[in-house]
């Protein structure tokens, strides 16, 4: 049995016309062929379990790799009492929902079983099975999909729990499952003819895949030499093969590894280092190239290809060791994004204090290419935006030497990263720290909105004792977001309550600054005690970078928690980090008081009209560094700041979503604070 081999998808353009065709997501993970035979130790009294093999696309054995599944598959032989070859996708899993390939990649090249149990308790991977190439002894290979979905169908009916063994979605309504696809960021949808056999091996137009975002497979030909503290590899240099077996070079990549795969990319590479480049044309490198072997396939994803055949803005997402090297080519476009609307060039000057987003009218690469073209223009001009337009000036005015970025850059990443940002600030009021000259010219504070803050741009009175007003900026929408940048303010720092409800914060920040001796892995040992003081009074935090030295731990709170009720939970949390961890950990606010190396827990910045950068901030450091949300498994030793910049955070973004929406979207209750208490 084990001499078939997948039958692969054509990339389509459109959702194909006509009746006849089902519709499946297109799982995000390693495919795989499960061949599940009796077992061969003799007669076992009705308790015989099944002997699985689990093979990936270009043969490789993956069944020691995933115990859980090949578990569920010789339970499911034990239940049927007959052999079966299924087709499928491992897919990592949270609940009931599967996650993204680059989820898998920790337990796809682990060999060690301590590991692998790890692995299995943590990580947990099923296999969703979408077709049936064998049922007992009957090969199903020339009947049409609709027959082998039914006996599919009917041999995962088997009594049993579904956990690492489940059936694919199906639908016959393409665009409904399109949309879906789209709401739940799916890699994309698979169209299949129900009448077509399964054609073992081949790629088939019966199958058509419809991607609505750009990523394949490439080739890595080489890599270059790190910079600065970089460890190991500056970019990989990526290809794919043309229709004459010819490497093309396709573009190069250094975003989305964590230094363990960076490290891990590094020694496979240099096992097949070899002197001449194996690309059809050399490309010229900024930093020393090593050239490699083209063994090692990795999965890329990215927002286009540019006209003379580069990849624009690649992302590192894993090494794909089920591909063949020799199988990777350039791939047609497919769906890619939903349609936009028509932007218009709106002249009508908005009312002061206007609440709607400009967002909508005027999008943010259009807005980014404007920009751009003011900066090539003299860097002055009017930036058309839905309501009105916007004067900017001295755009090509250099904000951070070390990295030759100006004040242009920084409006640009504003408004491409607004999306995100936006509604984190959504009627924040906003305080200042302006650098008209970039980060080495003299910089102030300001607290109080210009008095000629031209129109469109928000402005509200408020006030930060409760007693005298002031007009402040408020933050949600482009324009303001951009006005903001214009005055060489380069960080956003937004209250923590909101202009309707000033008294009452939407969140507690623990801020961690650590001492001029800690080490940063001093602030990660800090933020996990953080963490499990959060744990012990059954309350969840956002932790995010600060774009400096230290880390901020942001908590949900519930409403009308007062901003001294912010400030309280803070307290009560770095209070018991501080006295678990007195070496390392402080809330000693003199300075010379503080343990030296130790890390200062601020809670007072809850204090009402205290900011700290907000999510997504520009920070006014030498590389341009960006306050960065993280996930919880991301806070260890190998984290490092310095690699949240202002050209790595948007692909970021792209490939793990934005973890502060879904981490702040969930206030906490204070039930455990209330029981401390």
């Amino acid at each position: 049995m084990t001499a078939l081999t997948p039958m692969l998808a054509t990339v389509g353009t459109e959702i194909p016309a006509g009746e006849g065709w089902v519709f499946e997501p297109k799982y995000d993970g390693i495919r795989i062929l499960a061949f599940v035979t009796g077992n061969t130790g003799g007669n076992t009294r009705g308790k015989a379990k099944g002997k699985v093999v689990l093979l990936s696309r270009n043969g490789l054995d993956k069944t020691h790799s995933f115990p859980e599944i090949a578990d569920a598959l010789s339970a499911l032989y034990a239940r049927v009492k007959k052999p079966f070859v299924l087709d499928g996708e491992i897919v990592a899993m949270q609940g009931d929902s599967p996650l993204r390939f680059q989820q898998l990649q920790g337990r796809m090249h682990t060999s060690d079983g301590m590991a692998i149990e790890n692995h299995r308790a943590d990580s947990p991977t099923a296999l969703i099975v979408f077709d049936l190439l064998q049922d007992g002894k009957t090969s199903l290979v020339k009947a049409p999909w609709r027959e082998r979905r039914t006996r599919l169908e009917a041999l995962m009916r088997a009594p049993g729990r579904p956990g690492a063994l489940r059936i694919s979605d199906v639908s016959t309504d393409g665009k409904k499952m399109l949309r879906e696809a789209r709401a739940h960021d799916w890699e994309g949808i698979i169209a299949k003819r129900a009448d077509a056999p399964y054609e073992v091996g081949r790629r088939s137009h019966a199958w058509i895949k419809l991607k609505i975002e750009r990523r394949q497979e490439f080739v890595v030909g080489g890599w270059t030499e790190p910079r600065k503290s970089r460890e190991h590899i500056g970019a990989i240099l990526l290809g794919y093969y043309n229709d004459r077996g010819e490497l093309v070079y396709s573009g190069h990549t250094g975003t989305g590894f964590t230094r363990k795969s960076l490290l891990d990319m590094y020694q496979r590479l240099k096992r097949y280092e070899r002197k001449t480049s194996p690309f059809s044309t050399t490309p010229k490198t900024n930093e020393k190239a090593h050239w490699t072997r083209p063994a090692v396939v990795a999965e890329i994803k990215f927002n286009e290809w540019t006209a003379d055949g580069r990849l624009r803005q690649p992302v590192f997402l894993g090494i794909r060791d089920d591909k063949d090297p020799r199988d990777v080519v350039h791939e047609p476009e497919s769906l890619v994004k939903a349609p936009a609307a028509k932007r218009g060039r709106v002249r009508k000057k908005a009312a002061r204090g206007a609440s709607s987003s400009m967002l909508a009218a005027a999008p943010a690469e259009a807005v980014a290419e404007q920009l751009e073209e003011i900066e090539r223009n003299g860097g002055a001009g009017e930036l058309a935006l839905d309501g009105g337009e916007l004067e900017v000036s001295n755009l090509d005015k250099m904000f951070f030497p070390a990295t030759k970025q100006t004040k242009g850059d920084l409006m640009r990443f504003y408004a491409r990263i607004a999306p995100y940002l936006l509604p984190a600030i959504a009627d924040r009021p906003l305080v200042m720290k302006r650098f008209p000259n970039g980060i080495t010219g003299k910089a102030f504070y300001q607290q109080k909105a210009p008095s000629d803050a031209p129109a469109g741009v928000r402005v509200e009175a408020i006030s930060d004792d409760g007693m005298t007003t002031r007009n402040a900026l408020v933050g949600g929408d482009l324009a303001t977001l951009l006005y903001l940048a214009q005055l060489g303010a380069i960080s956003v720092d937004p209250w923590h309550s909101r202009v309707q409800s000033i008294r009452y914060a939407d969140y507690a920040i623990i801020d961690l600054d650590p001492g001029p001796r800690a080490p940063f892995r001093c602030v990660v040992e800090v933020a996990l005690a953080v963490k499990e003081g959060l744990d012990r009074l059954r309350m969840h935090a956002v932790p995010k970078t600060s774009g400096a030295s230290g880390l901020h731990i942001a908590v949900p709170l519930p409403p009308r928690v007062p901003n001294d009720g912010a400030r309280m939970v803070a307290e009560l949390v770095a209070t018991m980090v501080a006295e678990r961890h007195p070496t390392i950990a402080t809330v000693e606010r003199w300075v010379k008081a503080r343990p030296v190396g130790a890390v200062y827990v601020d809670f007072l910045q809850n204090i009402r009209g205290k900011t700290v950068a907000g999510v997504y901030s520009v920070r006014a450091q030498p590389r341009a560094t960006v306050s960065t949300p993280l996930a919880w498994d991301e806070v260890n030793d190998e984290l490092d700041p310095a690699v949240f910049t202002m050209d790595t955070v948007l692909s970021r973004i792209e490939a793990v979503g934005d973890l502060w929406a879904t981490g702040m979207a969930t206030p906490n209750t204070l039930e455990g604070v209330i029981g401390r208490g």
